[in-house]
């Protein structure tokens, strides 16, 4: 099992923040901010120390929570500071995206990490869409147009011209190619049918999130089904859970955490804009109907002492059949960073060793 550490840098506001999305940036602290991103690297230089493979980055707009609107620059950041770590992003949103851009700035990228990087590419959340006053509806037919034209533009030696349906150019041809070959290790991330047979059809990994082991691998069993029919079969390290982590030294303090957090998520959308987002955006679990994410606060899937922690990965790792974890240690947005440095070392010394031979 290879585990990765989410990274949403931690914004501790010295008061408290409006709790709907968008949330005005006229509450942001300019201290705060900096703090917060002073704070990046002395923890990421940490959980490289503690063993971890990987550090994630990903990608989300007007709120706090999580504050990296742009994944490829808090990457480069952490790979020109950190010599061994590999930096994962998780992803750039395609359908919002230049995808001859993007696909440009991660090849540069995999070079200037020199060979670090590994890629996840993704629809988004249904509120994303606002941020660039797109169409929901046709978020699912830009991922897979823009993802096809990303991989094209790394693998194809010949300039080439791509006239689809949401993206075109006349010409094509990046400098610099990546470092890795053909591409970096890139997964599709969802559990709708369609990213599923997308990673199938294109021999990629597939990543999952923030779900309870049984939905999730509806979606991970569905994958390989697929991967079956395109005749080949993924490994393990091919699929990557996210999810919520409380540990501590004992269950019991683990579940007092638990019972702590908010029932919703910290900025939920404005009424107005989430009957929108729910008319608007339509999802699924491997084929399987599912609401829409607009509200609701994330599940911590792992709870407990290092013990039990452990038990609870093998069994991810049963049902979901995932190769690496992707954790966020101590819920983003939480209000205390030495929570989150207990976690991280309670996890580094105790659960890590042995979860390392599943």
């Amino acid at each position: 099992m290879k585990v990765s550490f989410f990274e949403t840098v931690r914004y501790l506001p010295p008061e408290p923040l409006p709790s709907e999305w968008p949330v005005p940036s006229g509450t942001y602290d300019r201290e705060a901010g900096a703090a917060a991103f002073r704070g990046v690297m002395e923890r990421l230089e940490y959980v490289e120390q503690l063993g971890f493979d990987w550090v994630s980055v990903s990608e989300h707009h007007y709120s706090p929570r999580i504050l990296t609107p742009s994944p490829i620059v808090a990457a480069a950041y952490i790979a020109a500071r950190l010599p061994r770590i590999k930096i994962a992003l998780l992803g750039p949103i395609v359908p919002h995206s230049n995808p001859v851009r993007v696909a440009e700035e991660l090849a540069m990228l995999d070079n200037l990490a020199q060979g670090r990087l590994i890629v996840g590419l993704l629809r988004g959340t249904a509120n994303e869409a606002l941020t660039y006053d797109l169409n929901p509806a046709e978020a699912r037919q830009r991922t897979d147009e823009g993802m096809e034209l990303i991989l094209k533009a790394w693998t194809e030696p010949h300039p080439f011209g791509w006239q689809g349906r949401h993206f075109r150019y006349r010409t094509v041809s990046i400098w610099p190619r990546p470092l890795q070959q053909p591409h970096p290790p890139t997964y599709a991330l969802g559990t709708s049918r369609e990213s599923c047979e997308f990673a199938a059809r294109h021999h990629l990994g597939c990543g999952v999130s923030y779900g309870p082991f049984e939905v999730m691998a509806r979606a991970t069993r569905y994958y390989r089904e697929q991967c079956a029919r395109h005749g080949w079969q993924p490994t393990p390290e091919q699929i990557v859970y996210r999810a919520n982590m409380l540990v501590a030294d004992t269950d019991e303090e683990a579940h007092a955490l638990l019972r702590r957090q908010p029932d919703q998520a910290p900025f939920v959308m404005r009424a107005g804009v989430r009957e929108a987002m729910l008319t608007l955006d339509s999802r699924n679990i491997a084929g399987q109907t599912r609401s829409p994410i607009v509200t609701g606060a994330l599940p911590t899937t792992f709870v407990g002492s290092p013990d039990t922690v452990v038990e609870q990965v093998k069994r991810c790792r049963d049902v979901v059949g995932a190769g690496v974890l992707d954790l966020s240690l101590h819920p983003p947005g939480a209000g205390d960073l030495e929570p989150l440095m207990r976690a991280l070392e309670l996890f580094g010394g105790k659960v890590l060793p042995r979860i390392r031979d599943l």
